[in-house]
């Protein structure tokens, strides 16, 4: 019984199961454990590698920024957020439904078209939650924050299966609470959703999302996409002409009416559009009820009943085995961790149970202790040391002159510790003095100590010195950025260059008057993000927004790699220089993965040798529970250590383990 099995605890949630594994996160549904225990929620824990990542964390946070103050019925709730275990997790409403596409795609299996009615009816209730959302300010400051979505589609469009509508995901939108802006080249959300002034380079406002829905309230009505060609580069090119079909040619039983409210939303010229999505839901609501007065909302529940009974069936089984789970032994499990964790955090403080320790902060992390160092040069000065993590350059410096550093140190004697006084000679009472007399010292030690600094002032200068000088020769190309000037370069010559991944070698040619000019074409990649690899032409590539430089008259290959999917790989070739070529990685098929496991008896230095999707992959032996796409593979078993080679054979089937002698 589902009451017996052992769940997983993440934090104060219970994970019930999954629903999304991503590369970067997964989704899963879970049970509060607290005193609203019979509350579901979806959690979306960031994988660690990701968690600790700077620019995913930044993300992160600039979702959070957008989406945690916003409360409305059409948009997905945030209700808590931290980090767990070395993970980053929102938890979110859970919507026990499907997405749009998902509906698309069940009528296309049944070859019927989305009712009119309904369209309209899901794309107003669309149109509410987003211009809640454009109109969005923050309530402590009155300032709006001028969001918009940019990745309006049916995938982010959710209908619960009791006719609510949801807007999902608002992981790429822009708003002034972004930590930082989109870089140049890179394309943000879905290449056949994009509106032509995106594409014109313009500051993006409500109106573009505005034309997103219009695509999709199109693709309703007519069971296609609107924008589809055979290659990228095609489908731009329909966008910048913006040439569309009115719907009522393709589906006959769409009103003129709904025509000119499509066509209106989908005007090339954003002047012409909508002013704002409020105006866009009250057209659609007047044309629905004057031309359907019989509808209502709990249509859309009727509608979803017939279309997923199955899904429903199985999930109103499941829920009702979820509430039999007794979660009173995680609660005791997650309150003794609270308290253990507690005691540790204040047996490593140093300080008696029940006293908060002066230097931990409001969280319960100790705080960074600090000395203060006094050096008296021209001047007396105050320089602040972190102890508790060393600075590079202090390392820097160290590796640069061990001895200056000893030397140095000598200063730090006359030190005292801003949180606990030590002095160097032992206290004498004495008289109640002025404040100017608080210190116990003397001319001759003052004196001493004058000395000292002074004559350790040259050579902590030349220390410091050193370590500037190492920086801007390890990071000249930065430094030359800020400065003007490259101490490598000074050094090596102007030949000097840093290595760089970015784009093969470009060929440059010489034109009648002797000028250099670049024969190069450009490729601008789109559909990037932080967990893929690029190849181009089996070279691994950075690719940092900028277009990538090609040689004409070649063939490129682009390799596209991403953990635990399929590999997207195309050619590019350019018959000229000048040309620019747009290639969007496409949405990754996932994986078909199993688990191999090898015996534990292989001696040191064993590795499996295997191809898989045209790389070599070595793999230290022994093996368990690793995730290999399924396949036939010939291997090998060797050890270089004893010069020994043996093949093998071994089949992985989808959702499978697999054992290897």
């Amino acid at each position: 019984m589902t009451s017996d099995k052992k769940f997983q605890r993440f934090g104060k949630y219970l994970i019930l199961d999954h629903l999304v594994d991503g590369g970067m996160a997964k989704i899963c549904r879970a049970r509060y454990l607290g005193e609203q225990a019979n509350k579901v929620v979806a959690i979306k824990m960031v994988q660690p590698q990701f968690s600790n990542d700077e620019a995913f964390v930044r993300m992160f946070q600039d979702e959070l920024n957008i989406t945690f103050g916003m409360l409305h019925p059409n948009i997905m709730q945030v209700y808590d957020y931290g980090k767990t275990n070395g993970q980053l997790y929102t938890a979110m409403e859970y919507i026990h439904g499907a997405n749009l596409k998902q509906y698309l795609d069940r009528l296309k299996e049944r070859k019927v078209v989305f009712p009119v009615e309904i369209s309209c009816y899901i794309i107003s209730q669309v149109c509410l939650g987003l211009h809640y959302a454009h109109t969005f300010t923050d309530k402590l400051t009155g300032k709006p924050y001028n969001i918009v979505h940019r990745d309006i589609s049916p995938h982010n469009i959710m209908l619960t299966y009791d006719g609510a509508v949801k807007v999902i995901d608002f992981g790429i939108a822009k708003a002034n609470t972004n930590s930082e802006a989109t870089q140049a080249g890179t394309i943000k959300g879905k290449l056949s959703y994009l509106a032509p002034e995106y594409l014109e380079g313009l500051e993006l406002d409500s109106r573009y999302d505005e034309f997103a829905v219009g695509i999709t309230l199109w693709e309703l009505l007519c069971s296609r996409k609107l924008f589809q060609a055979n290659n990228d580069l095609a489908v731009l090119k329909q966008i910048q002409a913006c040439k569309i079909v009115p719907p009522s040619q393709i589906n006959p039983s769409v009103p003129k009416e709904l025509d000119l409210i499509v066509m209106k939303a989908l005007s090339k010229d954003r002047a012409h559009r909508y002013e704002n999505l409020d105006q866009m839901n009250r057209a659609l609501v007047k044309f629905l009820y004057s031309t359907y007065p019989e509808f209502n909302a709990s249509d859309l529940k009727s509608f979803a009943d017939d279309l997923f009974k199955k899904e429903i069936a199985e999930d109103r089984t499941k829920f009702v085995e979820y509430g039999k789970i007794d979660i009173q032994p995680y609660i005791d499990d997650m309150k003794k961790e609270e308290s253990r964790t507690g005691k540790i955090a204040t047996k490593d403080l140093g300080t008696k149970p029940g006293v908060t320790p002066k230097d931990e902060n409001v969280k319960g992390e100790p705080r960074t202790k600090v000395r203060e160092i006094e050096l008296d040069m021209s001047k007396q000065m105050d320089i602040k040391i972190d102890l508790a993590k060393e600075p590079e350059s202090a390392t820097m410096t160290k590796k640069l002159n061990k001895t200056a550093l000893n030397q140095a140190k000598v200063v730090s004697k006359s030190a005292r510790a801003t949180t606990s006084p030590q002095p160097s000679t032992p206290m004498v009472p004495t008289k109640k003095t002025d404040r100017s007399s608080s210190r116990i010292t003397t001319r001759e030690r003052l004196k001493a100590q004058e000395d000292e600094a002074k004559s350790s002032q040259p050579m902590l200068i030349l220390v410091l010195a050193a370590s500037l000088a190492g920086i801007a020769y390890i990071q000249s190309d930065m430094v030359e950025g800020f400065t003007g000037f490259n101490l490598k370069k000074l050094i090596h010559g102007e030949n000097s260059r840093t290595p760089t991944s970015v784009s093969p070698e470009v060929k440059v040619v010489v034109d009648d008057n002797g000028d250099e000019v670049d024969a190069h074409s450009e490729i601008i990649l789109g559909g990037l993000d932080i967990n893929m690899e690029l190849y181009v032409d089996g070279t691994k590539t950075t690719y940092i927004g900028k277009p990538l430089k090609i040689n004409p008259g070649k063939e490129v290959s682009i390799l596209v790699k991403k953990p635990g999917y399929l590999p997207f790989v195309t050619t590019m070739k350019f018959d000229k220089g000048g040309e620019s070529k747009v290639i969007t990685v496409p949405v990754m098929e996932r994986a078909r993965l199993g688990l191999l496991t090898t015996s534990q008896n292989y001696t040191a230095g064993s590795k499996l040798v295997y191809e898989s999707n045209g790389e070599v992959i070595e793999r230290n032996l022994p093996l368990r529970d690793i995730e290999i796409p399924e396949g036939t593979y010939q291997a090998k078993i060797v050890n270089p250590i004893l010069g020994t080679e043996k093949k093998v054979e071994f089949v992985i089937e989808e959702n499978k383990k697999h054992f290897l002698e």
